[in-house]
Parts: structure tokens; sequence; C-alpha cells
């Protein structure tokens, strides 16, 4: 019998141990808030300006929240993982080949994927373009 209370209890104070780790219990306050890994969302809209020819109806100026020192690639990537949007990346070279089933050369041999942040067309990696809070990004197929 005081083995099965020991027991018990050492379960239950175990349990207790865990969920204070969990929970971030015994942080000071003042070394999460002085911590610079977390990072605060920031809101940008996007765009995505699909070809005539595919007949899917474009997306304008849709908000929403990404980490602050995001780039372009991992925002699209974050929204459309979000919305169930297919997104085809090249991981070699870090450049988008396709969205909504819509690919590189699909519809002319010299259309690609290509983006604008705040209406300035970007030859960057979208991997290595930083965007900050406000920014619109457009992914636009264009010729090459």
């Amino acid at each position: 019998m005081k083995r099965k209370v020991l027991s018990v209890l050492l379960v239950c104070a175990l349990a207790v141990s865990m969920s204070a780790i969990i929970s971030g219990c015994g942080k000071s306050s003042s070394s999460s808030s002085s911590n610079t890994n977390i990072s605060e969302p920031m809101k940008i809209a996007i765009s995505i300006d699909y070809p005539s020819k595919s007949k899917k109806a474009d997306l304008e100026n849709i908000e929403y929240k990404v980490e602050k020192k995001s780039h372009v690639l991992d925002a699209t990537e974050l929204f459309c993982n979000v919305n169930e949007i297919s997104l085809l990346v090249d991981t070699t070279k870090n450049k988008v080949e396709g969205i909504s089933g819509v690919n590189n050369g699909d519809y002319n041999s010299k259309y690609v994927w290509k983006y604008k942040v705040n209406g300035e067309l970007c030859t960057d990696n979208p991997l290595e373009k930083t965007i900050k809070e406000g920014d619109t990004i457009e992914w636009i197929y264009v010729k090459k």
C-alpha cells in the first residue's frame, strides 16, 4: 500500500514539474522579453496574377501576417500552405516553378513566375529578398 501511495505521489510530482517546464514557469519575465529569437508578426499583402488562359481567378491584396524579417519565398510558402494553394519550388535555386498548377512555360515556353515587392519587379532570389511591415508581394506570370 505504501508503495502504491509513493508511486502515485511520484507520478503527480513528475506531472507537475513537466507542466511547469512546458508552460515556461520559472523563467523570469526579463529573460523572455529580451529574447531576440522570438519574432513578432507583421502584416503584409499578397497578390497572384494568373495568366488569363489558366481561367483561374486572380488573388488581389490578400492581407495576412508573417514573422518579421521574413523573405518573399517564406511569406509565399506560408500563404500558399495556409490557403491550400499548390506551390512548386525548385529548392536548389529557391525559385518558384509553379502556383496552383500553373507552371513556368505552361502557356508559353518563354513565360515564368516573377515577383514584385511594392509594385517594383525584383530580380533577387525570393529567398534573399527580405520584406517588412506593410509590404505587398505580387506574383506575375510574365516573359523571361
